[in-house]
């Protein structure tokens, strides 16, 4: 599956696998990792996942990474929030209090990118990569 084809599902609004919802999992299993009050979690792929929302009512930072901007705009404009927008390393990056979600190929970040990172929510990306692409 390639980019284009992930931008055109949020283009059509194919997005099924979007939860309108914090992901139940999530929510009942997070408390036992014992990620430290203000760590920073990295989600990738993100979407417009409302886990973001809540991992950051939790009192954690949130880095999310997603390759369409249709999902980014939708996610603060849903949040009502109007976030503050830079570009860096070939990033579109905008930050709303504890979010911030970089708007690019997942691929290209770096491991400077993920300083500081100290836990990893991964609810589908994995699973959403053909299986070649998984390792």
């Amino acid at each position: 599956m390639s980019p284009d084809f992930w931008k055109q599902r949020w283009t059509t609004n194919q997005i099924g696998f979007h939860e309108g919802h914090p992901n139940a999992m999530l929510t009942a299993l997070w408390p036992g990792l014992q990620v430290p009050a203000g760590g920073r979690v990295f989600v990738p792929l993100c979407g417009k996942s409302l886990d973001m929302a809540w991992l950051a009512g939790q009192g954690h930072s949130v880095l999310g990474v997603e390759l369409s901007e249709i999902a980014v705009r939708e996610f603060f404009a849903e949040s009502g929030v109007e976030p503050v927008r830079e570009q860096r390393d070939g990033f579109a990056i905008s930050r709303a209090g504890a979010i911030e979600v970089w708007c690019g190929d997942f691929f290209a970040l770096e491991p400077r990118h993920l300083s500081g990172v100290a836990a990893v929510y991964d609810r589908a990306s994995l699973y959403a990569m053909p299986p070649a692409m998984q390792p």
